[in-house]
């Protein structure tokens, strides 16, 4: 985090005198998948390592659930070839689940947050009407609700939640220019969350678990 947050100034203090472009207002919609992972990767379930001998068929097992959110953004040019992203939405996370015993994940947890994202995004220098981007940043999650949806009941987690996430966005995209006036953008992009989604043992029996997800994001910047 560090690393990128130096980078960033580093790029910010050498970029002053090269401002080829103004700011940039979009309105953007995500729309993906999410699920929550146990460690630094995209496995769903830690059973291998073996949690599964300490909980054995209670152990809960995760599976990617629907994942929508939208909002605004700030595109601040730097350079030629480097900009600074900010967005600020809505976005909706969670995870369908079962146990180790369980054929099927018919239960729900439903997490919805308050996103601001900050990125440094790279773009080529085109020859056309269509750029190449590239993007990775920091995340900041506030916790509007939690739903636990299982046996058709609505249980509200709001207690057994932390209300805020720190993580990661990255993946690249590519922005198409129009004649008129503006352009549409579009990335893919994976997103992770540094803190633990459950505080207390009441959830997940007290194992580390991160919300995840996969997005396209599609907006229109002015």
């Amino acid at each position: 985090m560090g690393v990128f947050v130096f980078c960033l100034a580093t790029t910010l203090l050498a970029a002053q005198d090269y401002t080829p472009a103004k700011l940039r207002v979009g309105l953007y919609a995500n729309g993906g998948t999410s699920s929550l992972v146990q460690g630094m990767g995209m496995d769903m379930n830690m059973y291998r390592s073996g949690y599964g001998g300490m909980y054995g068929s209670n152990m809960t097992m995760y599976n990617y659930t629907g994942s929508v959110g939208g909002g605004i953004s700030l595109t601040v040019p730097l350079h030629t070839r480097w900009s600074f992203v900010g967005n600020v939405g809505y976005m909706n996370r969670g995870a369908n689940y079962g146990t180790m015993n369980s054929s099927t994940y018919n239960s729900r947890y439903r997490l919805s947050y308050i996103d601001v994202w900050a990125l440094g995004q790279y773009n080529n220098i085109p020859k056309g009407p269509v750029k190449f981007t590239a993007s990775l940043g920091l995340t900041e999650s506030t916790l509007l609700s939690a739903t636990n949806e299982a046996s058709g009941t609505n249980q509200n987690m709001m207690d057994n939640v932390n209300r805020v996430d720190l993580g990661m966005v990255l993946g690249p995209g590519l922005e198409f220019g129009l004649k008129k006036k503006g352009a549409i953008q579009a990335r893919l992009l994976y997103t992770f969350g540094f803190m633990n989604v459950f505080r207390g043992m009441y959830f997940d029996n007290g194992m580390q678990s991160h919300n995840a997800g996969f997005l396209l994001q599609v907006g229109y910047l002015f």
